[in-house]
């Protein structure tokens, strides 16, 4: 099949520092929901000990209990980024235990009856466990590896790096270019009714390969499978096909992959219609096309994953990006199953 010749304007590099930069400290790099709920100009600094840790799939959430100085005993809730998220940066299921005393600064949820905060600080015996102004710093670079190994092939785990130059999918959505349609579905968009996740649909790509997780890819039988952490989904890549047809919408739509020298070149079609499949509150079609490349470096380290994205329903133009991926073979893919109960905690505040 042959690719597209397409026209695509590339998104603004200021553009896509400001607003990507903007919605990773506003989320905490949450991205299955907004932060909406959590009052923005306000913040308050909690300390208490730790009564649970709950380390799940799409929130790891801490609750802390707080005795204030007339006695009273006021159960606080964190809701934190996801596990593939905190693992980046150095937190694991073991990071916290009950009856640790914790330091919490954050923002606070509007609702005056509820006590749930979203961290700006989190600190364990006057140390520093999350800071969210070192968060983006931290989700932009690879760090040290534990040993230079270079790729073989392209099978292997990946470190997803946070590009603040290529917004992509995860640019505001409203400065992207949209249909008529495209700008009445943002608007009419309402995350408690509306958001897959709290279903555990995972998100489609490209979202889904430009989220800043461990990536795996692995070989099958004709067949080349991507498994990401963030939402532990799964793409099948198939190289012994040249056609969509017949094919079923799914999630991750129909992927046809070949080779192009050392590049995976992968065409995309299939997808079933998705809430937030283009960017947050703005949904993608049935109609949607993706055409990615993967491309290993010289040295073999790293390889750019580039997409270009068409969906005439919604986007008034395709939309493209890059993304780079680092070679970490040492690093432990451990994607957890989205807990149900969790995804639909934050509907509660």
């Amino acid at each position: 099949m042959q690719r597209p010749s397409l026209a695509i304007p590339r998104l603004s590099a200021c553009r896509g520092v400001c607003s990507l930069a903007a919605w990773l400290t506003a989320t905490a790099t949450h991205a299955h929901h907004s932060a909406a709920i959590y009052d923005s100009k306000q913040i308050v600094t909690v300390q208490g000990s730790v009564t649970r840790y709950e380390w799940a799939n799409p929130h790891v959430y801490i609750y802390i209990e707080q005795c204030t100085e007339a006695g009273q005993k006021i159960e606080w809730k964190i809701e934190g980024s996801p596990p593939s998220i905190l693992r980046r940066l150095g937190w694991s299921s073991g990071t916290l235990k009950a009856g640790d005393s914790l330091s919490v600064t954050g923002h606070p949820v509007r609702s005056a009856s509820s006590k749930t905060l979203l961290p700006t600080q989190i600190k364990l015996a006057g140390t520093t466990l999350f800071d969210s102004k070192a968060e983006v710093a931290q989700l932009t670079s690879a760090g040290a590896a534990s040993a230079a190994t270079a790729a073989s092939t392209l099978e292997g785990t990946w470190l997803t790096l946070l590009d603040l130059k290529s917004a992509g999918a995860l640019e505001e959505p409203d400065k992207l270019p949209l249909t008529t349609a495209g700008t009445a579905a943002l608007k009419r968009f309402d995350e408690k009714t509306m958001h897959p996740g709290v279903n555990c649909v995972p998100y489609p790509a490209p979202i889904f390969m430009i989220t800043p997780d461990l990536k795996r890819i692995t070989k099958g039988a004709g067949v080349i499978l991507i498994g990401g952490e963030f939402d532990g989904a799964q793409r099948t890549i198939h190289l012994n096909l040249t056609t969509h047809e017949g094919a079923p919408q799914s999630t991750q739509g129909h992927s046809i992959g070949h080779w192009e020298g050392s590049t995976l070149v992968i065409d995309t079609a299939q997808f079933a219609y998705h809430a937030l499949g283009n960017a947050y509150g703005l949904p993608s079609g049935t109609h949607k096309h993706l055409i990615e490349r993967l491309t290993p470096s010289a040295d073999a380290k790293s390889l750019t994953y580039h997409f270009e994205l068409t969906d005439p329903e919604y986007l008034g133009a395709p939309v493209s990006g890059d993304v780079k991926w680092v070679f970490r073979p040492e690093q432990k893919f451990a994607p957890l199953k989205c807990n149900r109960e969790n995804a639909r905690r934050y509907l509660e505040d």
